[in-house]
C-alpha cells in the first residue's frame, strides 16, 4: 500500500494544493469584504487601528483555510484513487486499492494488483489533472478587492481643528528640515536618522484625524525624539554622569553629561574649581573614590587618563586646574559623537512644541511682578525679598522684588517700564521629609477657550517640612526632583525647557 500511495503521492499534492486555494477564496472573500467595510467607517469615526485589524483579518483568512486543508478536511486516499480513475484508470486505482488492503489474494486478484501498479507508474496523473477554482466566489473575491481599495481611497473626513493644527505643525518641520539640511554637522548616518524621525512624524500628522490625536502625536514624538537625543550620547558619558548623579557635589556636571551639552559641561568644569577647594578632605576623599571606580568604565583613553588625574590631584591636593582641563577637553571631545543629530533633534522639538512654550511664558509673565505675598502649597518656608534692577524687554526699569513665603518660595518682580531680576542674600530654605505625607487637592482655573473655561483638578502630595538648611545646599534636590519627575512623565517638551530654564536662573 505505501508504494502505491508513493505512486500517487504528485497528485495528492495537487489536489491539496487545489483544495487550499479554494478554502482561501471563500475565507479571503469574507476577510476583505469585513475589512472594506471596517475601512469605510474608520473614515467617519476615527480609529489608529484600523489597518492593523485588516491585517490580521487578512492572516487569520490565511490561517483558517490552512487548517481546514491540512487538518480538518485532508484529501483522501480513496479521493485521490477516484480522481485517477477519472483521469484513465478506468477502476483499476480504486480497485489496486481495495486488494491492497487484504492481507490474502488469489491469482486473479495478484495479476490485477499488478496491472494497477504497473498503470500508476506509468500514468502520470498529476499532469493530466487541472485544477478548478469556483468561478463565483473568485468573482465575488475581486469585487470585495475593489470595494476594499476603493474604501482605502475615500478621503478622511478629519476635523477641521486637526488639519490646521497639522498643517501648522508640517509647516515648522518643514522649516527645521531646510535648517538643518544647510548645515555640516551631521554626518551621512545622523542624516538618515534624524530624515526617519521626522518622516514618521509627518506620517503620523497627516494620519491624525482629530485635534486631540494629533496633540498626542506631537508628545509621543517629543518623547522619542528626547529619549533619542539621550541615546545619542557616548556610553562614557552616560556612565559618567550616572557616576556623578547623586553625592557628589557634581550633579551639574553629570545632568551636561548626560545630555552631551558641550556648554553646560564647560560652565560646569569652570566652577568645579572653587568648589573642589572648598570641599573638606573627608569629601575630597569619597569624591576620589567615585572617579576612580567611574575611569575604570571608561573605553576613552583620554577620558579615563582626565579622571585619574584629577583622581590622584584630589588625593595629593595636586594641580586641580590642570586636571580639570584635561577632564575638560576630553569630555568635550566626547560631546562631539552625534552631537549634529542632537542639534537637529532639539531643533525639531523646540519647533513643534513652540505653542506650549508660548503659552508657559505668557502664564509666566502675566503673573510676575505684582509685588504681593504669595503663599506656596503647603509647608512653612522664609521670607525672602530683595531689591532688583535690570533692564526689560521694552525698556529700562526697576523694581522691588516681592516677598514670598512658603516651602522654597522665591521673590521676583518688575517695575518701571522693563522686566528686572532680583538677586537676594543666600538665605535658609526647609529641605523635605518623606515621612507622614499628606495629601490635598488643588482646583486650577484656566484661560477662557472658544468651549469655555478650562478647569484643572489635580492632587498632589507634599512631605513636611524638614530642618532649615542654605539654600544652595538643597537647590540640587529640588532640581533633581523637578527633572525627573517630568522626564518620567507625558510633559511637553516646550514645558520641560521652561522648568529647565527656571532652575537655571536660580543657580545664577
Amino acid at each position: 500500500m505505501k508504494e502505491f500511495l508513493r505512486l500517487l503521492r504528485p497528485l495528492r499534492r495537487k489536489m491539496t494544493a487545489e483544495r487550499f486555494l479554494r478554502c482561501v477564496v471563500y475565507c479571503e472573500t469574507a476577510a476583505v469584504t469585513v475589512c472594506a467595510a471596517v475601512v469605510l467607517v474608520s473614515k467617519f469615526q476615527p480609529w489608529s487601528g484600523v489597518w492593523i485589524f485588516c491585517i490580521v483579518s487578512l492572516l487569520l483568512g490565511l490561517a483558517a483555510a490552512a487548517i481546514w486543508t491540512l487538518l480538518l478536511k485532508k484529501v483522501s486516499d480513496k479521493e485521490i484513487a477516484e480522481a485517477a480513475d477519472a483521469l484513465g484508470g478506468a477502476q483499476r486505482m480504486i480497485t489496486t486499492m481495495e486488494l491492497l488492503r487484504r492481507q490474502q489474494k488469489n491469482a486473479v486478484e495478484a495479476l490485477a494488483v499488478a496491472d494497477g501498479m504497473e498503470q500508476a507508474k506509468t500514468v502520470n496523473f498529476a499532469k493530466q489533472y487541472s485544477v478548478s477554482l469556483p468561478k463565483r466566489w473568485c468573482r465575488c473575491f475581486l469585487l470585495a478587492v475593489v470595494l476594499f481599495l476603493a474604501a482605502g481611497f475615500v478621503p478622511v473626513q478629519r476635523e477641521s481643528e486637526a488639519a490646521v493644527f497639522a498643517d501648522a505643525q508640517l509647516e515648522k518641520i518643514e522649516r527645521v528640515k531646510k535648517e538643518v539640511a544647510q548645515t555640516e554637522e551631521m554626518t551621512k548616518e545622523e542624516k538618515k536618522l534624524f530624515a526617519e524621525t521626522v518622516k514618521t512624524l509627518e506620517q503620523r500628522l497627516k494620519t491624525a484625524q482629530t485635534k486631540k490625536e494629533a496633540e498626542d502625536v506631537v508628545r509621543q514624538a517629543q518623547q522619542e525624539m528626547m529619549q533619542l537625543e539621550k541615546e545619542s550620547v557616548s556610553e562614557d558619558l552616560r556612565r559618567l554622569a550616572e557616576a556623578l548623579q547623586e553625592g557628589s557635589g557634581m550633579e551639574s556636571l553629570a545632568q551636561a553629561l548626560e545630555k552631551g551639552d558641550g556648554q553646560t559641561m564647560e560652565r560646569a568644569i569652570a566652577k568645579m574649581q572653587e568648589m573642589l577647594s572648598q570641599m573638606t578632605a573627608q569629601e575630597q576623599a569619597a569624591l576620589a573614590a567615585q572617579l576612580a571606580a567611574a575611569a575604570a568604565q571608561m573605553n576613552d583613553a583620554q577620558l579615563r587618563q582626565a579622571l585619574e588625574a584629577l583622581q590622584q590631584a584630589l588625593e595629593e591636593d595636586g594641580d586641580l586646574a590642570s586636571a580639570l582641563e584635561s577632564l575638560r577637553q576630553a569630555a568635550l571631545q566626547q560631546a562631539q559623537e552625534n552631537s549634529g543629530l542632537r542639534s537637529g533633534l532639539q531643533k525639531l522639538n523646540r519647533s513643534v512644541g513652540q505653542s506650549a512654550v508660548h503659552i508657559g511664558r505668557s502664564h509666566t509673565n502675566s503673573s510676575a511682578g505684582s509685588g504681593e505675598t504669595e503663599e506656596s502649597d503647603g509647608g512653612e518656608g522664609n521670607n525672602g525679598s530683595g531689591n532688583g534692577a535690570g533692564e526689560g524687554e521694552n525698556g529700562s526699569g526697576s523694581g522691588n522684588a516681592g516677598t514670598s513665603a512658603g516651602n522654597g518660595g522665591i521673590g521676583t518682580g518688575t517695575g518701571g517700564s522693563g522686566r528686572g531680576v532680583g538677586h537676594a542674600e543666600p538665605e535658609k530654605i526647609y529641605t523635605r521629609s518623606a515621612a507622614e505625607k499628606g495629601s490635598y487637592d488643588a482646583q486650577l482655573q484656566g484661560t477662557d477657550t472658544q468651549s469655555g473655561q478650562t478647569t484643572v483638578t489635580q492632587q498632589r502630595t507634599m512631605g513636611e517640612a524638614g530642618e532649615s538648611v542654605p539654600y544652595d545646599q538643597v537647590y540640587q534636590q529640588y532640581r533633581n526632583d523637578a527633572m525627573r519627575t517630568l522626564e518620567s512623565s507625558s510633559v511637553p517638551y516646550g514645558m520641560k525647557e521652561l522648568v529647565s530654564e527656571y532652575f537655571s536662573t536660580l543657580e545664577q
